[in-house]
C-alpha cells in the first residue's frame, strides 16, 4: 500500500506510521486492558475495596492467620466458589461474598492482598 493509500482523506503524512503490527499490539492491550476492567470491577462488585481490612477470608481468620500463603490457599482451593469475607472499612464491619475467578491476569481475585504493616 503506498503512502497516499494508507492516509486517511486530509490526513497528514505524520499520521501514517502506523502498521500492521502495531494494530494487532493495540488489539493485544485493549484486550489485556478489558480483562483487566472486569476483574477489578468484580472485585468492586463484591464489595471489596482498597483499604479493607481483611479479619476472615473463607477459612482464614486473624488467630490462624500465619501468612499471605494461606489466604492463596483457600483461593486456590476455592475457584468458582463463594468465599465469606469479613473486612473492616473505616472502623466498621462488612460481610463480602468474593468468587475467585480466573481472568486474562494472574491469580484468581484480581487484585493484590498485602500484609498490614503496623
Amino acid at each position: 500500500m503506498s503512502e497516499e493509500q494508507a492516509r486517511p482523506s486530509g490526513g497528514s503524512p505524520q499520521a501514517v506510521a502506523v502498521t500492521v503490527r502495531d494494530v494487532q499490539e493495540l488489539i493485544r492491550r485493549k484486550d489485556e486492558i478489558e480483562a483487566q476492567i472486569k476483574a477489578n470491577y468484580d472485585v468492586l462488585e463484591s464489595g471489596l475495596q482498597v483499604d479493607d481490612e481483611i479479619m476472615e477470608f473463607g477459612s482464614v481468620n486473624t488467630q490462624n492467620f500465619q501468612s499471605l500463603h494461606n489466604i492463596g490457599s483457600v483461593v486456590q482451593h476455592s475457584e468458582g466458589k463463594p468465599l465469606n469475607v469479613t473486612v473492616i472499612r473505616r472502623g466498621e464491619k462488612h460481610q463480602l461474598r468474593l468468587v475467585p475467578t480466573s481472568w486474562a491476569g494472574r491469580g484468581l481475585l484480581g487484585c493484590n492482598i498485602i500484609p498490614l504493616q503496623r
